[in-house]
């Protein structure tokens, strides 16, 4: 039951990442493509960015002109179609602030004039139908108490407060486009007025009977003419989907291979377990030989029994998956990737590599013991000892693969080390998994050693039940390595993580306070139909004026034609580059940085081929373009922008006026409270401004990361589990093994009570030893994954957690103590004449 019970846990663990996965897709399949329901073909503005497309609708002012739809309808094949209004639009909460959508304007969006071609649910209420209504999005309705029947106003035209009617909520699905801004679903009548819509962002169509999506696309492509992006609409759907699923396949990915992890602790577990019963029945295999067993019959006899316990296990192990997948599912709320979920989806891949998987693994466990078991000599049922097959050759072959997997593992960890960014982390998890196998291994030459390090103390401290409890797991040393070697595989992976996760929160930290050094952003209030307002020249002096800031400096942003690629241009007001509010640059310099010269990030820098001294060109939307040398690659910044340039040069390009964001960082020592009561204070005679605090963001980030290392530690802890279900296999086989031991040993004096001690110490060495082997491996392996990352995303050293990773310890070795407890009181309650009885 027990080595079913592993098995179980496994398989289970296995399939149940499978069913989140399948499910998770299906639900963000629904919940994404929403906005692509039913549409066989849509159109949008040419020479946008497919990735934008993707989403729906594109940061850009083109737009559809109104008479497009009249030609869509009158296209032959098309049975229905709809056009999409879509604009930015700024809306206001109770108190009539401006609600910060992360320093963004929030949407507009027009009602369907066909509802099979609505990309969006309603959720209470109704959706607007005449003038002066409008509908919110359900999270923003939540987020600021918003009730149906209400007043919501919107910054309209001229920056003037518009009051309109909410009549309902409606649920948009996770579409990465209005991700955490707010949305507002407004009359076409409403969207021109109010929004400032010219024109469509999308126009939709449903194919009549017999005409097919590929066929549609092209008619529209054909009558709509250039200036228009025709995709049809399974290419739509695809587009949709994979703006989400990049998260759940990477999730998967992680959450498969701990499942792979899972079943490999259980080969382990199953392994030893069958060792232990060959170990148990030599006589018995022995009398069979006697009465006329072949060894072909013994070897089939125990290969059988690993089959039904292996398929039995891993159907039941596939009745837990639903349940893990579920719980999986539910999981990943706390990470704020929500997804909605309509039913649990198990694939018949999910049922036959569960399966499989399952009785392989049990399988394949089984042969070295069904091998030992065919090995038997018949004379060994004569004897009262144990026998073990010799196996000519085995310490030297053992020695030189554990020597083989220690060195390549080595090899593949140092090599990590060297590969750029997160390219490095599967090579050393690679090697890693090496140096695991090394010491399973070798296992069997030290574990008696070891166990007799950590029994020094325990041996002075309790006298004869220690000493019995050192000796009891140094008597086989095969298995007591099989047990303790899979929990130091559990532990060691579970250090691991906590070690690349420990150092990515705090590079992250570090990133925030040296490399992206601002504590708030002030940006001025959306107007529709105009870029967003300058900040008034009063506000920035009177930030300037305040002592609880280290430095203040305007900025300006706006996206341009650089080179072939779009992207965004900033600039910092001069004398910026001068304080804390420098980018971090990764290469050339920005000293006298002025007309002419360009600063680029990074990765846009990669992708368009740009190095220092390149030149580039600025095409702005109106007048002639900049030419610039970049002079310096930068990593992080204040703002997001990808080219910084003179503040003078900006004006040129863009055309002079105030900064239409302040970055503000406050001095050292300053609470945070005190510095955000300053800016609010400087801004409080403009209430179209709004604030965004990267302190908040910093506490987001950290409590995410947190929620991460609890949620991969529970994932880990699973072969945790399954690594203590080994130890309480061995000790209970343990005991039966030597029940006749036990009993002598209470006949010579050994009370009950030192027996279950003997029992209880024996486990938590096997415990100890296995956790400080595997919490050894995972820092040495996590530190050098972790090098990798900081050499190429910061600078600092790998964090070792541990008071973390003692905990881990601390917790595997009490489990170890809990799962003692019944075969040690089982051992106790045995009748010593009885044991001591002859066969």
């Amino acid at each position: 039951m027990l080595t079913a019970v592993a098995v179980m846990i496994g398989v289970g663990f296995l399939a149940g990442t499978l069913v989140y996965g399948d499910t998770a897709r299906a639900a963000f399949y629904d919940d994404l493509a929403r906005a692509a329901r039913n549409v066989d073909a849509s159109a949008g503005p040419d020479r946008v960015p497919f990735g934008d497309r993707s989403s729906g609708f594109a940061e850009t002012t083109r737009r559809l002109p109104f008479d497009d739809l009249g030609t869509v309808r009158d296209t032959p094949g098309v049975a229905r179609a709809d056009g999409r209004m879509a604009e930015r639009l700024s809306m206001l909460d109770g108190q009539g602030r401006l609600i910060a959508n992360f320093g963004r304007a929030g949407w507009a969006v027009s009602t369907a004039g066909d509802a099979s071609l609505s990309m969006f649910d309603t959720s209470e209420g109704r959706l607007p139908q005449r003038d002066g209504e409008i509908a919110v999005d359900a999270t923003t309705a939540e987020a600021h108490g918003f009730r149906v029947g209400g007043t919501v106003s919107v910054v309209g035209p001229g920056a003037r407060p518009v009051a309109l009617t909410l009549v309902g909520t409606f649920d948009l699905g996770a579409n990465k486009r209005f991700a955490g801004l707010s949305v507002a679903a407004l009359t076409p009548a409403d969207m021109r007025s109010i929004a400032g819509a010219t024109g469509y962002a999308e126009i939709v169509a449903i194919a009549a009977p017999g005409v097919g999506e590929d066929q549609l696309a092209a008619r529209m492509r054909q009558r709509l003419g250039g200036g228009t992006y025709v995709l049809d609409g399974d290419a739509l759907r695809r587009a949709y989907a994979v703006a989400a699923a990049k998260y759940v396949d990477g999730f998967l990915v992680v959450l498969f291979a701990f499942g792979l992890v899972a079943l490999a602790v259980s080969v382990f577990v199953i392994a030893n377990t069958f060792a232990i019963l060959v170990a148990q029945r030599v006589r018995e295999l022995a009398l069979l030989r006697c009465v006329g067993a072949s060894r072909r019959q013994l070897f089939g006899s125990v290969v059988l029994e690993a089959l039904v316990v292996g398929i039995v296990a891993s159907a039941g192990g596939l009745l837990a998956s639903a349940g893990v997948g579920w719980v999986l599912l539910v999981g990943r709320d706390a990470l704020g990737h929500a997804v909605r979920i309509d039913r649990l989806v198990v694939s018949p891949f999910t049922v036959v590599l569960g399966l499989a998987a399952g009785t392989l693994a049990t399988l394949a466990a089984s042969l070295l013991p069904a091998r030992t078991a065919s090995r038997v000599p018949p004379m060994a049922a004569l004897s009262a000892a144990p026998l073990e097959a010799a196996v000519p050759g085995y310490r030297r072959r053992r020695l030189f693969a554990a020597c083989v997997l220690a060195g390549g593992g080595a090899a593949f960890v140092a090599a990590g080390t060297r590969a750029p960014g997160f390219l490095g982390v599967p090579v050393v998890f690679l090697g890693a998994i090496g140096l695991f196998g090394a010491a399973v291994i070798a296992g069997p030459f030290v574990i008696g050693r070891l166990t007799a390090w950590a029994g020094w103390l325990p041996a002075r401290l309790f006298g004869a039940p220690a000493r019995l409890a050192i000796e009891g797991a140094r008597r086989n040393p095969k298995r007591v390595a099989a047990t303790t070697g899979a929990l130091a595989v559990g532990l060691a992976l579970m250090s691991l993580f906590a070690v690349l996760l420990a150092t990515t929160r705090e590079q992250s930290e570090r990133e925030l306070d040296e490399n992206f050094s601002v504590d708030y952003v002030v940006t001025g209030a959306f107007v529709a139909g105009a870029q967003a307002p300058a900040v008034p020249s009063a506000v920035v002096d009177a930030l300037r004026g305040r002592q609880e800031f280290a430095a203040v400096a305007g900025s300006r942003s706006r996206g341009a034609q650089v080179g072939s690629r779009r992207g965004e241009v900033w600039a910092m007001q001069p004398g910026a580059l001068d304080t804390v509010l420098r980018p971090e640059i990764m290469a050339g310099s920005v000293a006298g940085f002025g007309t002419g010269a360009a600063a680029v990030r990074g990765p846009f820098a990669d992708a368009a081929g740009l190095a220092v001294g390149s030149r580039l060109t600025v095409q702005p939307r109106s007048g002639p373009p900049l030419s610039l040398r970049v002079v310096a690659l930068y990593d992080d910044a204040p703002t997001a922008g990808e080219v910084l340039i003179d503040w003078s040069d900006y004006a040129t390009a863009f055309g002079a006026a105030g900064p239409d964001s302040v970055l503000v960082k406050a001095a050292e020592g300053v609470p945070a409270e005190t510095s955000r009561a300053a800016v609010d204070d400087a801004v409080r005679q403009e209430p179209r401004l709004q604030v965004a605090s990267q302190a908040e963001w910093r506490a987001k980030l950290t409590e995410t990361l947190d929620r991460q290392l609890l949620v991969f530690s529970a994932l880990l802890g699973m072969s945790i589990v399954i690594a203590l279900t080994g130890i309480a296999n061995t000790l209970a086989l343990s005991v039966l093994e030597r029940t006749r031991e036990s009993a002598l040993l209470r006949a010579l004096g050994l009370s009950r009570a030192q027996l279950r001690a003997t029992l209880i110490l024996e486990a938590m060495l096997m415990s100890a030893v296995g956790a400080t082997i595997g919490t050894a491996l995972g820092v040495l392996s996590g530190a050098a994954a972790a090098v990798g990352l900081i050499r190429q995303y910061g600078h600092g050293h790998p964090v070792v957690p541990v008071g973390q990773l003692a905990l881990y310890a601390a917790l595997a070795t009490c489990a170890a103590a809990l799962a003692a407890l019944p075969p040690a009181r089982r051992a106790t309650r045995t009748s010593v004449s009885a044991a001591m009885a002859a066969d």
